[in-house]
């Protein structure tokens, strides 16, 4: 089909898209008003720049989805079309006020009248109410026709936050409307200031569209002043939009959608969405997502489908994050291996652990992630490597898993990431050259964390909670550089070697204190007394540079044995 066919463009101002007797309605799957502050005082800036400079200003584009006899759904342009008719509002009050209190009564009634008419929608001969041309979707409503019927919520505290929202920008109108008036001076310049300044001015590229894949195609080209769709909210509308012709299967989709976003978090949902599509197939870029979904979701039955396994995924997704989760209660091992990976903030291996999690068995699964957080240690936490080639490894093994549907071996997955473990070459002089610097909080648990297992290691496999043990880190060559230790270190030295993995030790806490920045002599008498082991072994007739490399060489050698996958 031509393109010409598929949608009709037109540059239009705010006057001629809502005084035509048209109604805009927002889908009930849309999401709530969320523009804030800083959206109404750009809008009103842009307002008043046009109005003292008698010029026009372009508003972006706006989707419509044409549904017949003069009714419109909104696919892209809610938040301002929302605003614009709030501002309408605020003027309209205004004059109400000046005709209550006798200033030009006849003429800002009659005006009052004819603004509500043309802004706002025609008022019912019995009830004497307003229909408005602007509908918003079912959790906004209700609370918008009180604002066009200038009734105040009964308690702004207990309203929703999308309504907070509706109210707050009702009041910041008012009040630029106020100060406006202050400047004009009469009814009659009000008036004229919202049906020129803002409907005539304010232009809009309107694309109006028949059918509902279009309109939603068309909007993901598109960037508008409003708060852009997020992938999320495509995904939804699109899905919503699927099924909308049944009542009964909408609301079912609607239950579950809910139910996903209430275990995902709605911020989290975008990075789930990309991790879950990961594992199943070609890497997919954030921008891409939606696009990725629609090829391969296009009837009731996928939708369905679609929303049981992000369900399904969404559990272990969330579980993936947080070492306390059910679902590795009773089982350390997994809850340490979380905890490290959470620790580590690497996430690009979530896709292959989903998917290796439907499909390994429990034993085989707990091996396998030890062996990425072996790897995530050795890439992320020493090497730093790039992350961007992780994506494609991980990316891979995840689709190999996933078509293998239980049939690919634990060995066959190590393997398929095995270019992301480091050589132990390059991880030892990696970590000879290692620093953390503790005043960062994510840096000294790291540390804490390195420090801890390889106390465990030296003192036989003890296991040690990194995070709840009451040592603390101690610096051999201290932070604050005295005098005594500045015969030995230069500033500069000092500077590069402080946060050295090979000056950090576990210290007891009163001890910590008690030794403070002295000399390493005296230091090191209260090291012998410790109970751990890496700290009454350290062995140094002198703490210079070449003591504290050798430690650091010593601890390199250990941690290779810590963080090992034998492969064959």
């Amino acid at each position: 089909m031509k393109a010409s066919n598929l949608l009709d463009t037109k540059t239009l101002s705010f006057n001629d898209i809502i005084g035509n007797g048209k109604i805009y309605k927002v889908p009930d799957f849309q999401r709530d008003y969320s523009w804030d502050e800083d959206n109404w005082e750009d809008l009103w800036n842009d307002i008043l720049t046009i109005n003292e400079n008698n010029e026009s200003h372009y508003m972006g584009s706006i989707v419509l989805l044409d549904k017949g006899d003069s009714n419109y759904q909104i696919i892209d342009g809610q938040q301002r079309f929302t605003t614009l008719s709030i501002i309408s509002l605020a003027v309209i009050s205004k004059l109400k006020e000046l005709a209550s209190t006798d200033i030009e009564k006849e003429g800002n009634t009659e005006r009052v009248e004819n603004l509500m008419r043309d802004y706002i929608g025609k008022k019912h001969s019995a009830s004497l109410t307003y229909s408005s041309k602007i509908l918003l979707n079912d959790n906004n409503n209700g609370f918008y026709q009180r604002l066009v019927s200038f009734r105040k919520p009964v308690n702004v505290k207990k309203l929703f936050d999308s309504e907070k929202l509706l109210w707050k920008a009702y009041e910041f109108f008012q009040k630029k409307i106020e100060e406006q008036y202050n400047k004009v001076k009469s009814g009659e310049n009000l008036a004229s200031f919202l049906i020129e300044s803002v409907g005539e001015r304010l232009l809009f590229i309107q694309i109006a569209v028949t059918d509902e894949l279009n309109a939603y195609t068309v909007f993901e080209t598109l960037n508008s002043r409003g708060i852009e769709l997020t992938s999320t909210d495509l995904l939804k509308n699109y899905i919503f939009s699927l099924v909308s012709k049944g009542s009964s299967d909408l609301e079912q989709v609607k239950k579950q959608w809910k139910k996903i976003i209430d275990i995902i978090g709605l911020k989290n949902f975008p990075v789930f969405l990309r991790h879950y599509l990961n594992s199943k197939m070609k890497l997919i870029n954030k921008g891409s997502l939606f696009k990725a979904i629609k090829m391969n979701v296009q009837t009731d039955e996928e939708v369905f489908l679609l929303l049981d396994n992000l369900e399904e995924s969404a559990y272990i997704y969330v579980a993936l994050g947080n070492p306390n989760d059910e679902y590795w209660k009773g089982d350390n091992d997994l809850s340490e291996s979380i905890d490290a990976l959470k620790l580590f903030a690497v996430t690009q291996n979530k896709s292959l652990l989903m998917v290796s999690h439907k499909y390994l068995d429990a034993r085989s699964f707990n091996k396998l992630l030890k062996a990425i957080v072996t790897i995530s240690y050795r890439y992320n936490v020493i090497g730093r490597h790039q992350t961007n080639i992780m994506d494609k490894i991980y990316n891979n093994a995840s689709v190999l898993v996933n078509n293998g549907k239980g049939k690919i071996s634990l060995g066959e997955i190590l393997n398929s990431i095995k270019d992301l473990y480091i050589s132990d070459d390059d991880f030892k002089n990696s970590f000879e050259g290692k620093t953390f610097n503790t005043n960062n909080s994510n840096h000294k648990k790291q540390a804490r964390y390195t420090l801890y297992k390889i106390e465990g290691q030296v003192e036989n496999g003890a296991k040690y909670n990194y995070t709840s043990d009451a040592g603390t880190i101690e610096h051999i060559l201290p932070e604050n550089l005295t005098k005594e230790w500045e015969t030995i270190f230069s500033e500069d030295e000092h500077i590069r070697n402080i946060y050295k993995i090979g000056n950090f030790t576990i210290l007891e806490s009163n001890k910590n204190r008690d030794i403070a920045d002295k000399i390493f002599d005296i230091k090191q008498e209260m090291y012998s007394t410790s109970k751990y082991v890496i700290t009454n072994t350290i062995e140094a007739s002198e703490w210079n540079i070449n003591a504290l490399k050798h430690r650091q060489s010593k601890l390199a050698t250990i941690a290779c044995g810590i963080w090992k996958i034998q492969y064959s």
